[in-house]
Parts: C-alpha cells; structure tokens; sequence
C-alpha cells in the first residue's frame, strides 16, 4: 500500500450524530432513527451521563457486509453496509441496523467467524460485560441468545473476561477462548448456561512449583491471537507474552516478558500493558501492541523473546485501547492525533521503522483502524475521554464511525 497517491475516498460516515454527551446520543439517534422506524423510543440513560459518547471499538464481520462497534454508553451497534457503497460517489449515511444495551461496559467482544449475512443464524457476537456472564448475541433476534458464566470458584463471583477470540484453528468453529485474572478458559457456544470446556491456568500449580517444575506468567490475559500454524498467543496488562501450541489446547512452547528490552532507548519498548496481539500471515512475527506506547514492537516467533523491530511514530500515549490492523507484510494504525499510519516489511526490516504513509481520518483519536478481507476498503471509528464538561462545547468532538475506499487511489508500483 505504500503505492497510495492520495487520500482514501470516503464512502460513508455517522457524521456527528455521537458528537455529544451520553445523554445528548440518546435524544438524538431516538430522532433520527427510532422514530423513524415508528418505533417506541426507550431512553438508556442511566444517571447524568456528561461523559463522551465515543467510540471505542471497531470490528468486520467475516464476510465483510458489517461492522460491530462498542461505544461509552455501554451499547453494541451493528452497522450492515449498503450495497451500492461502492458503487456511488455520494457519502453514505451510516446508521445501525440494531443495537445491544448493556448494563455494564464490555471488556471484549468477539464477532463469530463463520458470520453470514445471507444467513441469519450464523450472525452471531460475543461479549464480555464487566461482572456478568459472556453473551451470545444477534443483530435479528433482540435481547440474549445465550450466556455463558465463568466463576471464581473461591468468591463464586461472575468473571468477565478481558480477552475474547473465537477459534480459528481445525474444526472448532464453535468453541471461542475467554482470558482473564492467570487463566484462559475454552467455550462451545452451543452451549447455553454453561461453563467452560477447560480452563488453563497461566501460572503453574502450587504442587508443580514444590517440585521444582512450571513456568507461566500472572495477570490479566488482555489480548489473545491464534496464528495459522494453531500456536495462540496470550498477553496481559503486565506485559508478559504466552505461546501455546497445538490450537491453544497443548503444552507451553514460550513465555517471555516484552519490557524488559531497551526500555530507556528513545521510547523504544516502553508500553503500559498489551492490550492487542497480531500474527504476520506467515506465523513467523508476532505484533505486540500496548497502550501508553509511542510505538509497536514485532517479535520473531522463532527465537523466543526476540525483538526484530520497533514500528515508531505512533501517536498512543494514552490509556485507552486503540487497535491496529496487520494486512500481508504492513500494519495499519491510528493515533490520538487523529492519522492512520502505515507500516511496511513486517518482520523484514529491523531496528527502528518509520510508517511510509499518512492520512488525517478524523479529528480526534482513532480508536480502530481496520482492513476489509478485500484489502481495499477501511473502516475506521473515534473518539476519546475528555475532562472538560462537554454540554456545551460537543463541537470539539469525534465520535463517528467511518469507511474508506483504497481501491482507487492506489498507483503503480
């Protein structure tokens, strides 16, 4: 991509209907679309809410017809593309086709990878609200497909986990992995009420340590990735990295801690905690990404704890998650500045690696950055906490969703 002659085309975007307060989202999207429809209009406000409406997530679906978002008001909203997108030069308005109210914010969310549009019971979610069970959910069927607990067999409290990944590899479509406090625990989705396949402690037994045998790594599992050859890694907020073989479900093939390496070298290898884990198709790098970091490290796989490379020039230091995208040998990112960068020779290049390609996509920080399984469009949302009362200054705010046309701005080699 680093071919591009000139900014993407923008095909569609929410324009400024989040552009405000928790509050304000609600009379406004009620407006604009529930009533509308000839719906009831059902407020979701819950206290005085004042804070952003921004987006924090972004995710395809595995046939690419639409777009699943996590925002601060603690609501999932399916955004099913238009099918002349593509076809016409007017900017589409994008509206949700359905939405999930939460009662708590989502850890992580999880989109079925065997999604289809044309048929309907293979559109499927998961989702992890904080201190209840994982969820099944819908776009067609309102309200909880099924749930699934995972419990803390000492306190017997619900676990939301951290991390949620369905399985790519062999022929458990339906089974998805949760990550939380030492521990990744295997779920069938047809599976209602129930818990978990297994459950794989990240640290070794008491018995295992008194024997002198065990290695593994403490804290929250906050990111998970399985590469195409079945090794799934794990992260956690404590910035150790775990490799386990044979679809996740075999022995530990590495754990290494990924910052301990340059940490005082110009920013290189500083981060507050992985919060995303992203595999070169090859399965040979390993991209780690974290938040409070200036830049993203890429490991070879290979040699255990090795660091290849360091992608700088990222604008993240900040708290919140902001997801990147790895298409073929780059890897595509936003900033709190409101650019997408680009990043090309995953794995190799070493050393120090500077994105050669910019766009402003927004005007406020993107919060996800991600690639059409065509290559060619890109979907993008933002938005970020802000400490000033926003009541009534909501136009220094973005929050919205948008999607980008590659296809006609790429040039020849």
């Amino acid at each position: 991509m680093s071919n591009l002659k000139r900014p993407p085309r923008l095909l569609g975007s929410t324009g400024d209907l989040y552009n405000g307060t928790i509050n304000a989202k609600d009379d406004q999207e009620t407006v604009k679309f529930v009533k509308k429809a000839g719906e009831t209009a059902s407020s979701t406000k819950v206290g005085a809410h004042q804070e952003s409406n921004y987006f924090k997530s972004a995710q395809w679906s595995a046939d690419g017809t639409t777009l699943l978002t996590s925002s601060a008001d603690n609501v999932l909203r399916t955004f099913i593309l238009p099918p002349d997108l593509l076809s016409t030069t007017a900017i589409h308005s994008l509206c949700p086709y359905a939405s999930h109210v939460l009662p708590s914010p989502a850890y992580a969310l999880a989109v079925y990878l065997s999604y289809d549009l044309s048929t309907p019971n293979t559109a499927l979610y998961v989702a992890s609200p904080s201190s209840l069970p994982i969820r099944l959910i819908s776009p067609f069927v309102p309200g909880i497909l099924a749930s699934y607990p995972l419990i803390n067999q000492t306190t017997e409290a619900f676990i939301a986990p951290h991390s949620l990944l369905f399985d790519a590899y062999g022929d458990n479509v339906n089974h998805f992995f949760a990550g939380s406090e030492s521990e990744i625990s295997i779920f069938d989705i047809n599976r209602n009420g129930e818990g978990p396949l297994s459950r794989m402690k990240t640290i070794p037994s008491r018995r295992k340590k008194i024997v002198g045998g065990g290695v593994g790594m403490k804290g929250i599992v906050s990111a998970l990735a399985m590469s195409s050859e079945g090794i799934l890694a794990a992260g956690t907020f404590g910035r150790w990295l775990g490799l386990y073989d044979t679809g996740g479900r075999g022995g530990t093939a590495g754990i290494f801690e990924v910052g301990k390496i340059d940490e005082d070298e110009d920013g290189v290898g500083d981060g507050a905690g992985i919060t995303q884990l992203l595999w070169s198709p090859c399965a040979r790098y390993l991209c780690v990404v974290e938040r409070g970091s200036e830049g993203i490290g890429v490991w070879d796989i290979r040699s255990t704890g090795k660091r290849v490379s360091w992608l700088r020039g990222r604008k993240a230091k900040t708290m919140q998650r902001l997801s990147v995208e790895v298409v073929g040998s780059e890897l595509w990112s936003g900033g709190t500045d409101g650019d997408v960068s680009v990043w090309e020779g995953l794995g190799v290049q070493e050393g120090l690696v500077d994105p050669v390609y910019e766009f402003r996509a927004h005007e406020d920080a993107v919060s996800s950055a991600v690639m059409h399984s065509s290559g060619t469009v890109l979907a993008t949302c933002s938005g970020q906490r802000h400490a000033d009362d926003l009541r009534d200054n909501a136009s220094v705010l973005d929050n919205s969703l948008k999607v980008w046309s590659l296809e006609q701005n790429l040039g020849s080699p």
